[in-house]
C-alpha cells in the first residue's frame, strides 16, 4: 500500500488558488501511488487555545472538537501538504488556530547541559510541503518561521519543500498558471514516492 498524504487547506475559499495548488500536489502524490485526502480547516469547528494551566497528557488537549481530526492526521499520515493564503504577511486565521491548538503536542525537555528544548509528543515522523499564496504580501519569512517551528517541534514534520506564490491573482489567478500547477504536481509526485 502507498503512502498516506493529507492536504490541509487553511483558506476559506474552496476551488480558488490555495485549494487548487494543494489539490495539484495531491494529484502528483496520487500519481506516485499515494493515498490522498483533503481537509478544509474552515469546515472543522476548532475553538481557540484556552491557555490551560495544566498539561492534558495523555491527551493532546482538554477540549475535543475538530482538532481531534488534526491530531489523528498528525499521528497517522506519512506526509502533509499545508496550504494557506497570506493574511497580513503571515497566514490565515484558520491555519493559525490549528497551530495554536498544537501547543500541547510538545513537552519541554531539559537537556544535560541545562538547555530547555521542545520535544514533539507525535511519534510518527513525516514529510511536508508548505504552500503560501500571496497577492499583495511579498515576504513569506514570518509565515515560514511559524510553520517551521510548528513542523519541527510540535508536529514532527520534516518540511521538504515550500511553494511560495506571489501576485497570485495576476493573469487570472495562480490556479490558471500551467507552469506553477506543473511544479505543484511534481512536488507532490516526489512526496508521494518518498
Amino acid at each position: 500500500m502507498g503512502l498516506k498524504i493529507i492536504g490541509i487547506i487553511g483558506s476559506p475559499r474552496k476551488g480558488m488558488n490555495t485549494d487548487t495548488l494543494v489539490t495539484k500536489v495531491l494529484e502528483g502524490a496520487q500519481s506516485a501511488g499515494a493515498e490522498t485526502e483533503k481537509i478544509y480547516l474552515n469546515d472543522l469547528e476548532i475553538m481557540p487555545c484556552q491557555a490551560c494551566s495544566a498539561f492534558p497528557a495523555p491527551d493532546y488537549c482538554f477540549f475535543h472538537d475538530g482538532m481531534d481530526r488534526i491530531y489523528e492526521i498528525l499521528e497517522t499520515a506519512d506526509g502533509l501538504v499545508i496550504g494557506a493564503p497570506a493574511y497580513f504577511g503571515t497566514f490565515s486565521a484558520q491555519l493559525k488556530l490549528m497551530i495554536d491548538r498544537s501547543n500541547c503536542l510538545a513537552e519541554m525537555i531539559t537537556l544535560p547541559n541545562g538547555k530547555i528544548v521542545f520535544k514533539s509528543r507525535i511519534q510518527k515522523r513525516k514529510k511536508g510541503i508548505f504552500i503560501w499564496v500571496a497577492n499583495i504580501s511579498k515576504d513569506p519569512e514570518h509565515a515560514l518561521v511559524s510553520l517551521r517551528i510548528w513542523s519541527k517541534y510540535f508536529a514532527n514534520i520534516n518540511l521538504v519543500d515550500n511553494l511560495i506564490v506571489l501576485q497570485s491573482d495576476f493573469g487570472g489567478g495562480a490556479r490558471k498558471q500551467k507552469e506553477l500547477l506543473e511544479k505543484a504536481f511534481q512536488s507532490g509526485f516526489l512526496l508521494g514516492k518518498s
